[in-house]
């Protein structure tokens, strides 16, 4: 199930502190997505701690959040559209190596005015369950992969508890 969290001001706000840099190395979208990526974890750290759960920020390469002693890489991106159980939760393959426990997955709506918690997956599992699509690949809607992907089904991902 889908978890739609309405931004606030201060959300927002946190977000544009996390990454003051310009780019994250290797970034598809040459910096552009460093907000909304920033935007969902700072929901996702929200959601957790107003769940009573122990959260301490890390935002290095491997993982962003430790969430009750657990590594969790938080993946993002912005879409324009209420996301379907039909949409791509996707890692681009050069981030493989990521040593975390749990990837996250969230969309940030355009507009910064929803994050959509779409659900999650162990490192593990993800890799075993997922298409490999490439660079310049066709998805379903004809859109085209920007770089190598690896992609499982939303409908696929765990549940984030209400």
């Amino acid at each position: 199930m889908i978890i739609t969290y309405k931004v606030n001001e201060h959300q927002l706000d946190r977000a544009k502190m996390l990454y003051p840099f310009d780019a994250l190395n290797g970034s598809i979208t040459k910096g552009e997505g460093n907000l909304y990526g920033a935007l969902a974890e700072v929901v996702v750290h929200d959601h957790f701690r107003a769940k009573g759960h122990d959260i301490d920020y890390q935002g290095n390469y491997d993982y962003d959040i430790i969430i009750d002693g657990h590594k969790v890489d938080v993946k993002a991106k912005h879409i324009k559209v209420t996301p379907k159980p039909y949409h791509n939760a996707g890692i681009v393959d050069w981030n493989i190596n990521q040593e975390c426990d749990y990837y996250f997955f969230a969309f940030t709506k355009k507009d910064l005015s929803e994050v959509y918690l779409l659900g999650y997956m162990g490192k593990e599992e993800f890799y075993n369950k997922a298409t490999f699509n490439k660079k310049g690949e066709e998805d379903w809607n004809g859109w085209k992969f920007k770089a190598n992907t690896y992609n499982v089904k939303v409908e696929a991902l765990h549940s984030f508890a209400q």
